[in-house]
């Protein structure tokens, strides 16, 4: 404006549509910086230089592309001036096909991973700036690894001027493969390069997986294990370890909504893996049977948590009571429930049950107990809907007494008799374990 022969602030905050201490403080900055005279009515040689460098980077703009993920919404931490295509074999086929190899014949057949998003969220600068911030923390770190992007590729966001109202249509390729390191069992490699792995994209597409029966059969494929006798000790605990990630995704992708229940479900796969290749000695058996009834524990504890007690809801018992206990476990009429199950439920001290319903840190069979109290007045507790064909209430207090005894030492000084674990006994509590655990994923 002050290049243009217009000096006067309130002109110039009535022009710009800015405050007027705004337009006085910009003035006074511009005398401070040398870009303005001392009077503020004129540019310096200082000033004028500055401007005809801004109206230079003005002209080198260029036009690039910002990448909207139609599954989910999200923008991608990915800003490119150009897009590397490929044409399918026929392009109006529903599903594409790509001549991947013209020698072999061999054709690349991708996973089409359909739009669910009908209204895409409006680019707004937050999402702008976070996808920017995120592009620029990714493009250092590839520098700092020496990364093949160079620094003329580099795209430096100083201002936008959107070409195009409506996002064009497109389809990525992405490839994903086992993960050679970390937690997570899979990868999903970055498109464009600049990382590694396409880090925004894995919590999503696990996401998608529990949504979609056809991807994750198609994903199967990757679950298997090679060839055993060709591995290291070390290498065949990995790939255990892989596989029962894998299964938890494909099979088990609900779990992840639950990452308490999630860890002990994981470990559950880790040993039926290990167990059906061969590991049986007395060690691993144990601990087998001792995490299954940790993920018992912990499906209790989230009933407990999830459907809680009212305090007026719970009974006084200054002493243990063996009848009243029966009376009350009857009275609930939870379907799963057997004369059975009842009558060694109603051993437990009511105490320590009530304690449960609070603060879930006792033995199973307590759990089960404060568990059980969550029905009163809700008719649509897992429990009650549920019925004893799908939870063997039975099986799982023998469970809970089958753990108790190999968690204490095991010899010939003990009068009572033990039961000695065998593989089979273990991949049966293992299988009842998940199944009785899975049994409730419609409320998890």
């Amino acid at each position: 404006m002050v290049r243009a022969g217009q000096d006067r602030q309130d002109i110039i905050a009535e022009l710009t549509g800015l405050h007027p201490e705004l337009i006085t403080l910009i003035m006074a900055q511009g005398v401070s910086n040398g870009w303005l005279d001392s009077t503020a009515s004129e540019l310096t040689v200082k000033g004028s230089r500055l401007l005809d460098d801004e109206e230079d980077d003005l002209v080198n703009l260029k036009a690039g592309f910002l990448l909207q993920d139609a599954v989910t919404g999200n923008y991608w931490p990915r800003m490119v001036t150009k897009l590397e295509q490929i044409e399918p074999i026929d392009p109006q086929a529903q599903f594409p096909e790509f001549a991947s190899e013209r020698k072999t014949g061999w054709k690349l057949k991708p996973f089409l991973v359909k739009r669910t998003k009908k209204e895409l969220p409006v680019l707004s600068s937050e999402l702008l700036n976070r996808a920017y911030r995120d592009y620029r923390k990714d493009y250092r770190a590839n520098q700092k690894i020496g990364g093949q992007i160079q620094e003329t590729q580099r795209v430096r966001l100083q201002g936008v001027q959107r070409l195009d109202a409506s996002p064009e249509a497109a389809q990525i390729i992405l490839w994903i493969t086992k993960a050679e390191h970390g937690d997570e069992p899979l990868a999903i490699q970055d498109p464009f390069e600049l990382r590694k792995n396409a880090w925004w994209l894995l919590k999503d597409f696990k996401q998608k997986l529990g949504e979609d029966h056809n991807l994750r059969r198609y994903m199967a494929d990757l679950i298997d294990i090679p060839d055993v006798a060709s591995l290291s000790n070390e290498e065949w605990l990995k790939a255990i370890e892989n596989k029962a990630e894998f299964d938890l995704l494909i099979e088990h992708s609900w779990v992840e909504r639950q990452p308490d229940i999630r860890r002990y479900f994981s470990t559950l796969l880790k040993w039926r893996e290990k167990i059906e290749q061969g590991s049986n000695d007395d060690a691993d058996l144990e601990a087998a049977i001792g995490d299954c009834q940790k993920l018992l524990e912990v499906v209790m504890q989230w009933l407990i948590k999830t459907y809680p007690v009212d305090d007026g809801q719970t009974p006084s018992q200054k002493h243990f009571s063996r009848d009243l206990n029966l009376k009350l476990l009857e009275a609930l009429k939870i379907p799963s429930f057997t004369d059975n199950s009842i009558n060694l439920l109603a051993r437990q001290p009511l105490k320590q049950v009530i304690g449960a319903c609070k603060n879930p840190t006792s033995s199973l069979k307590a759990l089960v107990f404060a568990a059980a109290m969550g029905v009163i007045a809700k008719p649509d507790h897992p429990l009650m809907v549920l019925t004893s064909h799908e939870l063997d209430i039975d099986k799982l207090i023998e469970l809970a007494n089958l753990r108790n005894e190999s968690s204490h030492g095991r010899s010939s000084f003990v009068n009572k008799k033990q039961t000695n674990l065998t593989e089979e006994i273990v991949l049966e509590n293992i299988d009842f374990s998940l199944n009785f655990t899975t049994c409730f994923k419609e409320w998890m």
